[in-house]
């Protein structure tokens, strides 16, 4: 069985940057402010029998919050209502490579 990769934007919500001036009081870090909006990409392999889009955005989600913690130490539930609190996530319908197009 051939395992698919599915492609999501995250958008990071206003709470999340408060949270993290909250937690940085005092604290000498560049924090962007509710002003701006970040993005990213993310990609996770997705497969398996019995699996829906929910479960699909479920783990994207967790996984999500997990490479969150490992990348800089921010150590939220890893649940997807946590991840609704302070995340967006919409999933991508279609993802051009240009590199690998021509």
């Amino acid at each position: 069985m051939e395992m698919e990769k599915s492609y999501y934007v995250v958008t990071f919500k206003p709470g999340y940057f408060e949270m993290i001036k909250a937690r940085s009081a005092g604290e000498t870090t560049a924090i962007l402010d509710e002003s701006h909006s970040q993005r990213v990409v993310i990609g996770i392999t997705q497969g398996g029998f019995g699996q829906d889009i929910v479960d699909d955005e479920r783990q994207a989600k967790e996984r999500f919050l997990e490479y969150l913690f490992f990348s800089s130490d921010i150590d939220l539930p890893r649940e997807a209502e946590t991840f609704d609190e302070y995340f967006d996530l919409q999933p991508i319908d279609e993802l051009i490579d240009l590199d690998e197009e021509f």
